[in-house]
């Protein structure tokens, strides 16, 4: 039997990832909460379509269309978008509308909307990698070193140690510090290649300054080897007999007297060597030829897409 890539019975059932919160969120969960609201319908077993719903709110709302955007969360649910805020406010304060054969009831936009539960990442690490690539030291990039359930909080640029100038550290948030790797991967899409033809015409024409059109085809990757270094372990686990909803920090806080000197978080400190896997022996001493890159063996600048020892450029 043909084995087909994609299909259903060959891919995983679930999965997980998190992710932190960036400025990128922080702008659209305020734009949301300031023009948005949700609308679900009281029937849900009407077809409605967002083009169904934006007709009949404009008509009855008595605004223009360009005022209000409708797109679909799910079934039966839509988000409303309005151009003002002072128009989505004004509408919050409203009964159900008829929409089709039904009625929908609108509520404000939260970001809790749609979360089916909450849950917690109790470590925060300092991992210190090496062989990151000058031009990939991006938290982004980085994170995919890491298990979906870890955040990449950022970039430490503090250097607590000398072996830590050939590294790049970073502090993670995670559900589980075993999940991180001890040594890695790091594969990188090279640049699109364009023939000498389609260069020399993207840099002729005059007028129009777009690439040439690249037809899909398979990413060609570099890959880098990373040594991942745990350097610190911060644990933000509950203290025993220590309720979640007090204050460490507070005498109230319900920890026995005994153990008000404990720390906490707990800090668990690792000894790591450079060039050394964590649980690793002392690696072989490199050749010259793999410290200059071990890549190619010509490390002469190319003479470009006219000099005529290559067939290609790249962008």
């Amino acid at each position: 039997m043909e084995f087909v890539p994609g299909e259903p019975e060959r891919r995983p059932t679930t999965v997980t990832a998190c992710a932190g919160r960036t400025a990128a969120i922080r702008e659209a969960e305020r734009d949301l909460e300031l023009h948005s609201l949700i609308g679900v319908q009281l029937d849900a077993r009407q077809q409605l379509t967002c083009g169904q719903v934006h007709q009949d709110l404009v008509r009855q709302l008595r605004i223009p269309g360009y005022a209000l955007g409708v797109t679909m969360l799910k079934s039966a649910t839509f988000i409303l978008r309005f151009g003002q805020p002072a128009q989505r406010n004004a509408v919050l304060g409203r009964g159900p509308f008829a929409v089709g054969r039904t009625r929908m009831h609108i509520m404000p936009w939260t970001r809790q909307f749609g979360a089916a539960a909450t849950c917690k990442l109790n470590y925060r690490v300092r991992v210190c990698i090496e062989g990151i690539p000058g031009h990939a030291a991006d938290v982004e990039i980085i994170s995919k070193l890491f298990s979906a359930t870890t955040i990449v909080n950022c970039i430490d640029q503090e250097k607590r140690k000398a072996e830590e100038e050939a590294c790049v550290c970073v502090w993670i948030t995670t559900r589980d510090p075993d999940s991180v790797a001890i040594e890695g991967t790091l594969q990188l899409e090279e640049p699109v290649e364009f023939t000498n033809d389609q260069y020399h015409d993207f840099c002729t024409s005059l007028g129009n300054m777009e690439l040439p059109e690249v037809h899909p085809g398979p990413a060609k990757l570099l890959n880098y080897e990373v040594l991942l270094h745990v350097d610190q372990v911060l644990d933000f686990s509950p203290l025993p007999d220590s309720p979640s909803w007090r204050s460490y920090e507070s005498d109230t806080s319900g920890i026995p007297d005994g153990s008000l000197e404990d720390e906490w978080p707990v800090r668990h400190n690792f000894s790591w060597r450079l060039g050394v896997p964590d649980r690793g022996r002392s690696p072989r001493r490199a050749t010259v030829h793999e410290r200059l890159g071990g890549f190619r063996r010509d490390r002469s600048p190319d003479r470009g897409a006219g000099g005529g020892s290559g067939d290609s450029a790249t962008t």
